[in-house]
């Protein structure tokens, strides 16, 4: 009896055997250019009858009717895990004047950066419903660039994209589709790349699909931040709710920055972001979260889990738009001091951050390139036994925007080198204080410093120290006290400041949560 896959692998426990047996008969009734179902009878029903009463029944428990989505998440588990959600993220789009389905889903198997497409000789994907058509003229034109040079192996064994293809067929119908496997070595900046190049295909009859499980729990994906007990399901479950909720707001940034800040295993996060760059740019409408479930709502097991969400988006296409330039900093708003939940995410792997994006649009000052320092601090009788400063990351140069800057000092300062690495324990016992610094400008000499105005960077010899504004205000220190220890900072003599030093000095908007 077979076992059906709750996320991209399929389990130990399937029947192998049965599941190569059905490949091969599938392969001996298709032709030599088709590529064949790969997971026909474990992911999903083997049988076209069995198969399209299952489908039907899911696509049932949606809800019908009002505008159709011109893209949407679902995901791609077996059906008996997460087919109820991809049916609720399928059944809007029943009946709906489709001309192409551009397809993304990530890659299980092959490593690589960018998109794979299918090898030219490939007319059509098979299920056991039928054959889906390849557009084969949109894939020879993303073929000739750069941001799709994967290797068309990687769709070999991908299900990816194949269990989302009986979800097409059923509502609206063999529509040609384009499909693409997404290598998860694409960065944002390639995924925009890519977005970029799809929206040369886009027009009215189009809808893009993207096929992606939500977080993976436990030992066998090496990621268990939460018990693994009867919590886990809810635990999962808002977590995803958190994260696709940034997808649904067409928010690229909160999307990427909360995954990636959490260490959330959303696997096909690279094709969403994909998408997430397409509405960014191409798009008038709105999303909606259709539905969010966890395997452990099947199967009760609590030690290997997977959250599924489906997530529809209802608009139109429209030409690309450039992103604006950015805007200049000014004075900071109380608003953006919630950024520091940063830290609070990273450290609880909790939804945390993707709730600070919904409450806090990224426009103004947090879309400003600014240099930024996140400073932890200890508190009360921790502060006392153990020194007040806890860590203190930072950058100089303004190379990015504001909220990014400070998620990613913020991460990096509870791994502050000098102390040991933070831990979620601690939260309550340390204030986390950011320091937004202004351009630097470099002086003539130590008596251009005003201690407690001025950031002062240090290099000499090849090595450079810096101490934030507050410094000298924090310990009292007079000028010769304060650049002597920012010469032993930098590995140098306490008094190389004297000569040959080259002073940079700079101002800083001090803000955080314990003022």
């Amino acid at each position: 009896m077979l076992r059906f896959s709750r996320c991209g692998l399929i389990n130990s426990g399937v029947n192998r055997h049965a599941l190569i047996v059905g490949v091969v008969m599938v392969t001996n009734v298709v032709r030599a250019e088709v590529r064949p179902p790969a997971v026909a009878g474990a992911f999903y029903p083997g049988d076209a009858r069995a198969l399209a009463g299952e489908v039907r029944g899911f696509l049932e428990g949606g809800k019908a009717g009002g505008p159709p989505p011109v893209a949407l998440i679902a995901p791609h588990a077996g059906y008996v895990f997460s087919g109820a959600t991809a049916g609720k993220a399928f059944a809007p789009l029943a009946g709906a004047k489709v001309t192409r389905v551009i397809l993304l889903g990530p890659s299980h198997h092959a490593g690589f950066a960018g998109g794979a497409l299918p090898d030219p000789d490939i007319t059509a994907f098979a299920t056991p419903l039928g054959e889906v058509p390849v557009d084969r003229d949109a894939v020879a034109k993303l073929a000739g660039t750069a941001e799709f040079r994967g290797p068309a192996s990687a769709h070999t064994r991908e299900h990816s994209l194949e269990v989302e293809i009986p979800f097409l067929q059923a509502t609206v119908g063999p529509v040609p589709i384009v499909p693409i496997v997404v290598g998860h070595a694409t960065d944002r900046s390639l995924a925009t790349a890519m977005a970029r190049r799809l929206a040369e295909l886009l027009g009215p009859g189009t809808v893009v699909v993207v096929s992606s499980d939500f977080t993976h729990h436990g030992a066998a994906y090496g990621y268990s931040p939460f018990a693994s007990d009867r919590t886990i399901g809810p635990s999962l479950a808002a977590l995803a709710r958190a994260t696709a909720g940034r997808a649904a707001a067409v928010d690229p940034q909160g999307f990427t920055q909360q995954i990636e800040t959490s260490g959330d295993t959303v696997c096909g996060a690279r094709p969403i972001t994909v998408l997430l760059e397409l509405l960014a740019h191409a798009f008038q409408g709105s999303g909606a979260v259709a539905d969010v479930t966890t395997s452990f709502d099947v199967s009760g097991d609590a030690s290997q889990v997977v959250a599924y969400a489906g997530v529809d988006f209802t608009g139109s296409w429209g030409a690309w738009r450039a992103d604006p330039a950015p805007p200049q900093p000014t004075e900071l708003s109380k608003a953006e001091e919630k950024a520091v939940a940063a830290l609070e995410t990273h450290l609880t792997h909790g939804g945390q951050l993707a709730e600070w994006f919904a409450a806090h649009p990224v426009n103004g000052n947090l879309a400003a390139p600014a240099g930024v320092f996140v400073t932890v601090n200890n508190l009360g009788a921790k502060a006392r036994k153990e020194g007040k400063l806890r860590g203190c990351i930072g950058t100089m140069e303004a190379r990015e925007p504001l909220v990014d800057a400070v998620i990613e000092a913020g991460v990096s300062a509870a791994h502050d080198p000098r102390f040991p690495e933070l831990d979620a324990a601690e939260l309550r016992d340390v204030a986390v204080e950011v320091s937004v610094l202004s351009p630097m400008r470099e002086v003539g000499g130590p008596k251009d410093i005003v201690l407690g105005k001025h950031g002062v960077l240090l290099t000499k010899a090849g090595r450079r120290a810096v101490f934030l504004p507050q410094v000298a205000t924090e310990t009292g220190w007079d000028l010769q006290t304060f650049l002597s220890a920012l010469s032993q900072k930098a590995g140098l003599a306490p008094d190389a400041w004297r000569s040959g030093a080259r002073f940079e000095v700079f101002t800083a908007q001090v803000f955080g949560e314990h003022e």
